[in-house]
């Protein structure tokens, strides 16, 4: 099989991107070997309540046991409060190093890569020691809902601030910041 006459004549274009495409696929093929390896001891690891890239666990698992758990709440006449939020790396720092040479310290701008498959396990990980809380956790990912049942809206809202309060704290921490623009406020039914 020969290259089209059009591919010769652009080759000099594609000179540009071989290294890259190349040093991709490589990473690529490193990461799924070390993924392969690590997820069994990983997922053994993780919380129960994390549902988020774990091997039988699905984003509809969570949302049945939200619903199984508001229609629990619903038959026992008790109020259901929740809150959603989502958790973000912030402040990541990192540098280069290549041989003797040392890059200066910059600022990682962007979230984790969409197309990796130990990023997301490493935040779980990273996320995995999430302080206990009153609220049921129901967590894919990187997103959180803490649902809680009682009697009276101010008793939901009461433990449901506490719970936030240490969320807060763990990740003032950890340097995870909550989306504000996909958080909702408290949810009650």
């Amino acid at each position: 099989m020969q290259p089209s006459k059009t591919w010769q004549r652009s080759t000099s274009c594609c000179k540009l991107w071989t290294g890259h495409i190349a040093l991709s696929v490589c990473y690529k093929l490193l990461e799924r070997a070390i993924w392969h390896r690590t997820s069994p001891t990983v997922e053994d690891l993780l919380s129960v309540d994390q549902a988020g890239f774990c091997r039988g666990r699905s984003i509809c698992d969570q949302v049945t046991a939200l619903a199984a758990f508001v229609e629990n709440g619903f038959e026992k006449t008790l109020k259901t409060g929740a809150v959603f939020l989502e958790l973000l790396l912030r402040n990541r720092r990192f540098r280069v190093y290549m041989g003797d040479d040392v890059s200066s310290w910059r600022r990682q701008a962007n979230d984790l890569p969409h197309d990796s498959v130990l990023a997301p396990t490493w935040f779980n990980l990273y996320t995995n020691d999430l302080p206990v809380t009153h609220s049921r956790r129901f967590i894919y990912a990187d997103d959180i809902c803490c649902a809680l049942q009682a009697e009276t809206s101010s008793e939901i809202e009461c433990t449901l601030t506490a719970d936030l309060v240490r969320l807060a704290k763990y990740c003032q921490l950890w340097r995870l910041k909550p989306t504000t623009s996909k958080c909702f406020p408290p949810v009650h039914v």
